[in-house]
């Protein structure tokens, strides 16, 4: 990735996501985000058409901070059982949604996965690590 790409997603307050059916058909959403370590968190709740999507195959799409903003292709995935990370990512999204975690947002989001209707994605940007076919190595 980019530095440019990297100060992007340290600093936006949203992504938007787009998600693959098994035929290819797109759809795109905005969530919220926090970056860490390289890779991308959200969560959302376990029966949204994006969780079944990622489920089904993790192909993702992010633009950072606008629909045409900087972009990624990535892999996402579910991850259960992370109450490090859930506790890190409700921590940061404190700091970043300061207004609606604490007020609203923060339980709802915390009851979610604690009850397991909402889960925690994980994104992995991709990265080429060879030429584009056709291009003399």
């Amino acid at each position: 990735m980019t530095l440019e790409l990297i100060k992007a997603l340290q600093n936006a307050k949203y992504m938007y996501l787009t998600t693959y059916s098994r035929a290819g058909r797109r759809g795109t959403v905005p969530v919220w985000l926090w970056y860490h370590d390289g890779l991308v968190y959200f969560t959302t709740q376990r029966d949204s058409l994006k969780t079944r999507r990622i489920k089904s195959n993790g192909r993702v799409t992010v633009h950072v901070g606008k629909k045409d903003g900087p972009s990624f292709e990535g892999r996402a995935e579910w991850l259960d059982d992370r109450p490090d990370l859930e506790k890190a990512l409700l921590a940061a999204y404190r700091k970043k949604y300061w207004f609606l975690v604490p007020l609203w947002m923060g339980r709802s989001i915390r009851k979610g996965l604690a009850d397991r209707t909402s889960v925690l994605i994980r994104v992995t940007p991709q990265t080429s690590s060879s030429p584009a076919a056709g291009t003399p190595a």
